[in-house]
């Protein structure tokens, strides 16, 4: 029945791959745009209406506007990604309005690829949701700039899917979305369940620690007369694992970028600044947490005589879902008789902007062994056909 889906699945998110490599389908590069002409080509086939916005977001619809049911997630990638994150979700959507295009619909389906949700290119991440939603300025997403100083403004005029803010999705006033979306965990495969039904998204706090000791010669400084940065910002590091591990499953606390100076293997580290990225569902115990680790940090700091400033990065509520829409997900598990399983999305998702102005769910499927962001990313046919399955009864309840 899902043989076309599977196909065009197959088709679209081979663009960009490399065995060796991954996906390299970062937003507005060659194999982006490479994408995004596709699944336009795909919707013309169905003869669906096609919109831009002036966040670069690519909408196709079907049906009259007496009722709107929104379907998407991205096609973007980071650097050496996988072929299934934010690509499933697309593709899925493009799948049920094929499914329906024959049929005379008083409700209007909409597929949306939102533009660089991954923030690998330009940050922040979640932009063309963020600003299609009214969550980040104009002005501001225009004049964000990219690694090579390009602006994400002058790079959208030029790939000429620049559109009218008239078309964004809250002029539209959506009844409803739904974006389907891989685990990027273990737990579904884990605990076998085939289907994972989102409550909400975690709260997710990050603060930047900068460290400053005394840079020095490797060889002829004694070790009880240095002032080395990098000792104390990897006892800070090691403490803080094992304050996340006593809290488990409840947190998850993660120091993924470092930058050192002068990084010299015969120079004793200066300067050391590191992000602490702070995830739970319970909002009050990751600013607890947060807390803890400033606390934490300047008594590391004053024990290994460096010293420290701290910088607050961002932080992201918890929000939960619609629940009248997870219900109704839930009920079509039933009917097709599939495990799920309720739980919250760890990683930020475009469902976090489209949760401010309409009611949002999302239906997430296993990934094995919980691989994301990387070339060994994959979940099977059946998983993925069980996840649209869920997707075709939950939008059979809303029309």
């Amino acid at each position: 029945m899902f043989e076309e889906f599977l196909k065009t699945f197959d088709e679209i998110s081979k663009i960009g791959w490399d065995e060796n490599n991954g996906v390299n389908r970062v937003a507005l590069t060659k194999f982006d745009l490479e994408a995004r002409n596709r699944i336009i080509s795909k919707l013309h086939e169905i003869n669906a209406e096609i919109n831009f916005d002036d966040a670069g977001n690519i909408y196709g619809s079907i049906g009259r506007n007496e009722g709107m049911i929104t379907i998407g997630s991205h096609m973007d990638s980071v650097p050496n990604g996988g072929r299934f994150d934010g690509m499933y979700g697309v593709i899925s959507g493009l799948e049920i309005l094929r499914l329906y295009s024959k049929e005379k619909l008083n409700e209007k389906l909409v597929l949306v690829d939102f533009t660089n949700e991954e923030g690998s290119r330009w940050q922040p991440d979640l932009q063309g949701s963020g600003l299609a939603t009214g969550v980040f300025d104009k002005n501001f997403i225009y004049s964000r700039t990219d690694s090579d100083g390009l602006k994400f403004g002058d790079v959208l005029k030029e790939s000429k899917f620049l559109g009218q803010e008239e078309n964004r999705i809250k002029n539209m006033h959506p009844d409803y979305y739904i974006e389907p979306h891989i685990e990027q965990g273990p737990v579904l495969e884990k605990e076998k369940y085939e289907i994972g039904i989102p409550l909400g998204i975690v709260t997710d706090v990050v603060d930047i620690y900068t460290f400053m000791g005394e840079s020095n010669q490797a060889g002829p400084t004694p070790m009880d007369m240095r002032k080395d940065a990098l000792v104390a910002a990897s006892k800070f590091i090691s403490k803080i694992n094992e304050i996340a591990n006593t809290l488990a499953p409840r947190i998850v606390m993660t120091v993924g970028e470092i930058k050192i100076l002068p990084n010299v293997y015969s120079v004793i580290p200066q300067i050391v600044e590191l992000k602490l990225d702070i995830r739970s569902p319970e909002k009050d115990l990751a600013y607890e947490e947060k807390k803890i680790a400033h606390e934490l940090a300047q008594e590391i700091a004053n024990e290994k005589n460096v010293s420290l400033k701290i910088k607050n990065g961002w932080a992201l509520d918890t929000i939960n879902f619609n629940e009248d829409l997870i219900k109704i997900i839930e009920k079509s598990c039933k009917d097709l008789n599939l495990k799920y399983k309720f739980m919250y999305s760890w990683a930020t998702h475009d469902a976090m902007n489209m949760n401010k102005i309409t009611d949002t769910a999302m239906i997430m499927i296993p990934s094995h062994n919980g691989r994301s962001h990387t070339k060994e990313e994959f979940s099977s046919d059946s998983d993925m056909v069980n996840g649209l399955k869920v997707l075709k009864k939950t939008v059979e309840y809303l029309l």
